[in-house]
């Protein structure tokens, strides 16, 4: 019994989310860090940051921009300056955009795809430098339901995502050898300080609600088992996968 407790221990590993200063990403943190991770929430809003890390036990709070390479590549060195390794990456920084694909402007196009698909890489490929000299780590990325499901008006979002999905299989594919699992979690249409704006746009909760068989929508808290899991030595065999966590959405 014991030794199958401990796949899911991540004492003394070090972990780093970005968009650790939203709702999603902190509370992801929170959990990591209650199964014994050492974490770095880090975000584009260091205020924010700031506030997450200090509901965090040992928790530290960093700034870090995912679209600027040199931001990117400046946060992981100063973590691994101070921890000495990156054994957990959460891809958790994401913008959420929706509109009928003929008004979508280029500039929310762009947005999206540059935050939530380019700046999930470039955190991955500078912390996955630095897990492949380890030949140790795992990578989690944020996907969503539509990654695979058609919804109207998501045309910027559900590119991103679905570029996420498939970024997920191919690093993965690349790097399960050399130590390193990357994986992904989909979750349904979560409420947030993110998303919550956008709700009477898509008629509102109750309307969005009745997509999912579970008929509510989800919760941050609802995400962090999955993360767990997926941080863990319990996903080792695990790889290139995008768990839906989404009350029913993608059956």
């Amino acid at each position: 019994m014991d030794s199958y407790r401990a796949l899911f221990d991540l004492t003394g590993r070090a972990a780093l989310v970005t968009g650790g200063g939203g709702a999603l990403g902190a509370e992801i943190g929170r959990g990591l860090a209650a199964f014994g991770a050492r974490v770095v929430l880090a975000d584009l809003d260091p205020g924010r940051a700031r506030d997450a890390a200090g509901g965090i036990e040992g928790a530290v709070a960093e700034a870090v921009d995912v679209t600027d390479r040199g931001s990117v590549e400046a946060l992981v060195g100063r973590m691994t300056a101070a921890l000495g390794r990156i054994d957990v990456l959460v891809n958790a920084a994401g913008v959420f955009r929706i509109a009928p694909a003929v008004d979508l402007n280029l500039e929310d196009w762009e947005t999206v795809i540059r935050v939530n698909l380019t700046g999930t890489f470039l955190m991955t490929q500078a912390a996955g430098r630095v897990m492949l000299g380890q030949r140790r780590g795992n990578v989690v990325n944020i996907a969503s339901v539509s990654s695979t499901v058609g919804n109207p008006e998501y045309a910027a979002y559900a590119a991103s995502k679905g570029g996420v999905a498939q970024l997920t299989k191919v690093l993965g594919a690349e790097w399960c050898q050399h130590g390193v699992n990357v994986n992904a979690i989909g979750p349904a249409f979560t409420e947030t300080d993110l998303t919550r704006p956008w709700m009477d746009r898509l008629g509102g909760r109750a309307r969005i609600a009745d997509r999912i068989p579970m008929a509510r929508l989800g919760e941050p808290r609802d995400i962090v088992g999955a993360a767990i899991f997926l941080a863990s030595d319990a996903a080792r065999f695990l790889v290139g996968q995008t768990l839906y966590v989404d009350g029913g959405r993608t059956l």
